[in-house]
């Protein structure tokens, strides 16, 4: 007996040897990781303030970056007021008509320079087609931006630039709050962790435990949702000719782009576009809305695709907001050209930025929103 007991506790002395030795390890890695992420150089072009969850861009930077797989090389330069833009001062010239652009990833150049950016490409459209104007489109837009932030971007800075026209680019996930919907899952020190999360990850069961114990112990919240869970649907496929399987897309992104399908999410747009247009009016500058598209929508023909796009433009021509829905003009040329349109389910290649600005030229024209400066 003496021996047996003798026997189990020299192993279990060496059983928490060796867990401790395990645990000082993965300790160890930890903290060069961190120290690794510290020193090496920062890729990171906008922060987010960790009160408000608010984005902004660092001024005077210059990153560059990867932002599809074998895909080229994309500098992102930001100026010293803290856009990516030229430096441009907030006095403005004589006889310069000038534009300030509000939106999210997609107007700010997501995956392509800054020349190739439809708000860019229409300032030298626009500069070609009346050369006796000088024209300026200045873009303010940061990615992920939603309605929220980009109303209070307006008022904070975009009048400050004296606009003769402010055009908001549209997407449809723009009635997300900021910081997101309240049963949305966000990153947790847990998964700032890691090899904590290298080694949850493994199995399906180490993952289920994992969860457990961080809402157990309250790091996250239960029944909360991941923002992209819609991926594993959408690069499927079957959504293209498959209606269920469409409306299930649509569905799985009731935290990103799928809101535009819940009737809620309309009162609030039409709340921020209200209070867009009172702002620019008492500036002395009208609003104009563009709206982008998302790839489903011109790759499926189904007919409840469109009630976005209806949404808004009920809205805009309610309250004599001129409206360009890009939906018909992304499906057009999905016919005429071999080439994508995107990079991956929302993002305009350098092909749709250009075909986008001639478009949204013309829609100025049309609207008679290119008149003398103020």
């Amino acid at each position: 007996m003496t021996q047996i007991t003798s026997y189990f506790k020299k192993n279990f002395i060496n059983l928490l040897l060796l867990v401790g030795a395990v645990l000082l390890t993965l300790l160890l890695i930890e903290v060069g990781y961190s120290i690794y992420q510290l020193i090496r150089p920062s890729k990171a072009y906008f922060r987010i303030d960790q009160k408000t969850q608010e984005r902004y861009l660092i001024p005077g930077i210059v990153r560059k970056k990867k932002f599809i797989e074998n895909g080229p090389e994309i500098t992102i330069k930001i100026n010293s007021q803290g856009w990516r833009d030229r430096e441009i001062s907030l006095e403005k010239q004589e006889d310069t008509f000038r534009i300030v652009a509000l939106g999210d990833s997609i107007t700010f150049g997501w995956g392509v320079e800054l020349n190739e950016t439809y708000i860019k490409q229409l300032e030298t459209t626009l500069k070609k087609r009346d050369s006796h104007k000088n024209y300026e489109v200045i873009n303010i837009s940061i990615e992920d931006l939603g309605l929220q932030e980009e109303l209070k971007l307006l008022k904070q800075v975009g009048l400050n630039f004296q606009p003769d026209l402010v055009l908001l680019g549209f997407y449809l996930n723009d009635a997300r709050p900021i910081g997101g919907f309240s049963n949305e899952s966000k990153p947790t020190w847990f998964h700032r962790r890691h090899t904590l999360r290298q080694i949850v990850n493994l199995t399906p069961l180490t993952k289920a435990i994992a969860k457990k114990a961080l809402i157990k112990f309250g790091v996250m919240k239960p029944n909360s949702s991941s923002r992209f869970r819609w991926i594993n649907t959408f690069t499927k496929r079957e959504w293209v000719t498959d209606q269920n399987q469409m409306k299930q897309l649509i569905k799985s992104a009731n935290l990103d782009w799928g809101v535009a399908w819940k009737s809620e999410s309309w009162t609030a747009i039409d709340q921020y576009i209200q209070e867009m247009q009172e702002v620019t009016q008492s500036a002395g500058c009208p609003l104009a809305v563009v709206c982008f598209p998302v790839s489903v929508q011109v790759e499926s023909g189904f007919t409840f695709l469109d009630e976005p796009q209806q949404h808004l433009s009920k809205i805009c021509h309610s309250r004599s907001i001129p409206f360009l829905n890009l939906l018909p003009s992304f499906r057009h040329w999905n016919t005429m050209v071999e080439e994508s349109l995107f990079f991956d389910l929302c993002h305009p290649t350098p092909l749709a930025h250009q075909k986008t600005a001639q478009v949204v030229s013309e829609f100025l024209y049309t609207e008679g929103l290119l008149l003398n400066p103020r």
